[in-house]
């Protein structure tokens, strides 16, 4: 694609909420994420003029960026970005917004962009059939058809529904507290991946696949850390559900699968794949890993883009996806707390309702945590619980509450409280 730098190719609208409020927009509020919004309200606040881009690719004559700011009644604005993803992959279009407020409010950039004349390919093979061998697990899909997949709105059927679920940095850590060796996407996608199988209900003899991207800036020495463009390779782990079940390590066993896979993807040789299934044909179609989308979860987006960064007007409140995913996608992006995860998933209404995200499964392991007390005269004991009663029963309602609280630490917790005030009544403040 070649890009001609004009006014053309950015529309900027403006416009004025009457009676919209911020504190309407976010009634239904996740972790900062405002998924209650009408859709009619949200196609509003998300205009692109006259131009179509309901068909992928967008038109040529549409623009490749439209931005619109709107004035809320309460004084806030809302502000929302639709780009052409033919042209920009996620990465690249938050380090744009991010360079461009940079430089409105008459700072250095902190990532200057990088747009690179040559820039390494990974996706587009051609309409006619090659001597080139795809990657195992990869079939050639026409592009449009391709985009439609990951873009298509749930409006358009009524058979699927979509969610925004919280994941606390507190969570996260504690699984890879009790999963060393994995980072924090590996184990948060196979924990979701793993429900969403049960959800299904997928019989351990079916496959099941997990499709992800992964941003190639910074890891391969061709793709500088700026890089304007489209710089993700995507790539797939299938496996049996009876193996990603086997022994009951259902966390660990996918969480290793895809540390293998993207250890092998990011790699010189890895990219090169790609380059080369893109020099051996024309434009058009695309090298993508085949799946069956019943069985198969799409993973996009990032919990690491600067959602919520001060872009020179204060740190945001909230944000919404404009075009929400359909059956078999996940889309991650930051809460609003710092650390924290949020996961728009869609699947269909029937798996939806049996989504669900038991706390008690985040470890592969079990472990027990062992609780050494003072050795002190009953008398001592009691006087001291009596005085840090309130401290132990906060303590005990925030573990349980996240699902943290081991059997034995329970125990020794009840204990506790039980010497301080009657073990009837401790069995009474903490029961189930």
């Amino acid at each position: 694609m070649d890009v001609v730098c004009n006014d053309k190719g950015v529309l900027f609208i403006e416009a004025s909420a009457t009676g919209v409020t911020v504190e309407e927009l976010a009634k239904d509020e996740v972790s900062g994420h405002f998924e209650g919004i009408p859709a009619k309200l949200v196609e509003d606040l998300a205009q692109c003029g006259d131009y179509d881009i309901s068909t992928i690719p967008w038109s040529f004559d549409a623009p490749l960026f439209i931005i619109q700011v709107t004035e809320l009644s309460c004084g806030g604005i809302c502000i929302s970005v639709k780009f052409n993803h033919q042209l920009l992959d996620g990465a690249g279009t938050w380090n744009f917004v991010k360079s461009w407020a940079e430089v409105c409010c008459g700072k250095s950039m902190s990532l200057k962009p990088v747009v690179v004349e040559t820039p390494p390919c990974i996706a587009v093979s051609d309409d006619h059939p090659t001597d080139f061998e795809l990657p195992a697990g990869f079939g050639r899909a026409c592009n449009a058809d391709l985009l439609k997949l990951s873009t298509k709105s749930t409006s358009q059927s009524a058979e699927y529904d979509m969610k925004c679920f919280a994941f606390k940095k507190e969570m996260i850590q504690k699984m890879k507290l009790e999963n060393p060796g994995f980072s924090s996407f590996q184990l948060l996608t196979s924990f979701i991946w793993s429900r969403v199988n049960a959800a299904r209900d997928l019989k351990d003899d079916e496959t099941t696949t997990l499709v992800f991207a992964a941003n190639c800036r910074g890891r391969i020495k061709t793709v500088p850390k700026g890089f304007v463009g489209m710089a993700v390779v995507y790539d797939h782990v299938s496996t049996k559900v009876s193996s990603l079940r086997a022994q009951g390590n259902e966390l660990r066993n996918g969480a290793d699968l895809l540390k293998k896979k993207i250890g092998d993807l990011l790699t010189e040789e890895g990219a090169g794949l790609y380059s080369k299934a893109v020099s051996s044909g024309d434009r058009g179609f695309t090298a993508f890993p085949q799946s069956k989308m019943e069985t198969a979860l799409i993973v996009g987006s990032s919990f690491y883009f600067p959602v919520f960064e001060d872009f020179g007007f204060g740190k945001p409140v909230g944000m919404t996806l404009v075009r929400p995913s359909d059956d078999s996608k996940l889309y991650y992006f930051p809460g609003k707390e710092e650390g924290d995860v949020v996961a728009y998933i869609g699947l269909t209404s029937h798996a939806m309702r049996k989504l669900s995200f038991p706390q008690k499964v985040w470890s592969s392991q079990p472990r027990e945590i062992h609780v050494q007390w003072p050795v002190l005269e009953h008398d001592d004991l009691r006087q001291l619980a009596a005085q840090q009663r309130q401290e132990v029963l906060k303590l005990f309602n925030e573990l349980k509450q996240a699902g943290t609280l081991s059997e034995h630490l329970g125990g020794c917790m009840i204990d506790l409280l039980g010497r301080a005030g009657g073990f009837e009544e401790a069995e009474r403040v903490v029961a189930p």
